[in-house]
């Protein structure tokens, strides 16, 4: 068997549902190595994250080893690109006026930082910040750059040695399948985690959003999970289904459904099951409601799991 070893990079705020998409032919394409990041790569390209970011149609900072990112279209091809990502630029400050829904994992992921730096520009004690508040942003040098594995606010780097589809299976395959039904406490709590779910149709995607000011995939069910009084702490969507689930024959409403294949091989989106083959997720175009039976979803469903503190 054909071994196919990969990176896959779990941020804090996590992986979202929004698909790849084939790069234009009239580009200039960059195959991602070992260490790189987009602050690294847009550097060395003379370009921007956001702008990575728009050319590849991506909603996260997340990208993985061996990955093609457009970086230049051919009408914008710089003349001079730079030669090696850790030359030095000066630091930059610049400031940001806290907005409602924000807290200092967004903030920090819309600059490429950690949430301890922005703690440390500007002398927070602790993640409390106001409305209106004007936080200190200093861009970081090249020079200070460092591999995307040692990076702070990375939840996990995994380095396969076997394909997705084995890691998943050896998941499910280490899972003791439940077959019993849900008390009728945590049937009461799934009702209120329905009409959670259902109250936030067409709620925007925001990537790491975990608020009615939007959602990303793991956000949505964290939320929804959270206002029934489920505790469930903020995960990657490759997370819950790794650490806090379990598989189960037979899905009730309220259940979650996981994903494969839509940004990395592995597990990367999820939703809440609804019966009648549908489910409720944060999607690129925000809260809805999809089909299980249609060819993008069934091509990519893996399992029905249950929290494991849902009895």
């Amino acid at each position: 068997m054909m071994q196919n070893k990969w990176k896959t990079l779990l941020s804090g705020a996590l992986f979202t549902s929004v698909f790849l998409v084939a790069s234009h032919v009239d580009a200039a394409t960059y195959t991602v190595q070992k260490g790189d990041n987009l602050t690294k790569i847009a550097t060395a390209h003379n370009t921007t994250v956001q702008q990575l970011k728009q050319w590849n149609k991506l909603s996260n900072d997340s990208i993985f080893l061996e990955q093609k990112l457009i970086v230049a279209t051919l009408d914008k091809v710089p003349s001079n690109p730079v030669d090696k990502v850790n030359k030095p630029i000066a630091n930059k400050t610049q400031y940001y006026t806290v907005a409602k829904g924000d807290n200092l994992t967004n903030i920090a992921k819309k600059y490429s930082a950690t949430v301890s730096d922005v703690k440390k520009w500007n002398s927070l004690d602790s993640d409390a910040i106001k409305v209106g508040q004007k936080l200190k942003i200093q861009q970081v040098s090249a020079k200070d750059e460092v591999n995307v594995d040692e990076v702070e606010d990375v939840e996990e780097v995994i380095d396969f040695k076997e394909t997705a589809d084995e890691a998943i299976a050896k998941q499910l395959g280490s899972e003791q399948e439940i077959i019993a039904t849900i008390t009728s406490a945590s049937e009461q709590m799934y009702n209120q985690v329905l009409m959670t779910a259902n109250l936030s149709l067409g709620v925007p995607y925001v990537f790491g959003g975990n608020t009615m000011e939007g959602f990303d995939c793991s956000g949505f069910v964290n939320y929804a999970y959270q206002q029934a009084g489920i505790t469930m702490t903020r995960k990657s969507s490759l997370m819950y289904f790794q650490q806090d689930t379990t598989k189960v024959k037979v899905p009730v409403p309220g259940d979650l459904v996981f994903f494969k294949n839509t940004i990395i091989p592995n597990i990367s989106h999820m939703g809440i099951y609804i019966g009648n083959d549908e489910f409720i997720h944060a999607g690129s175009q925000g809260v809805t409601v999809a089909n299980l039976k249609t060819k993008y979803w069934a091509e990519r469903f893996v399992a029905f799991k249950r929290l494991n503190n849902v009895q």
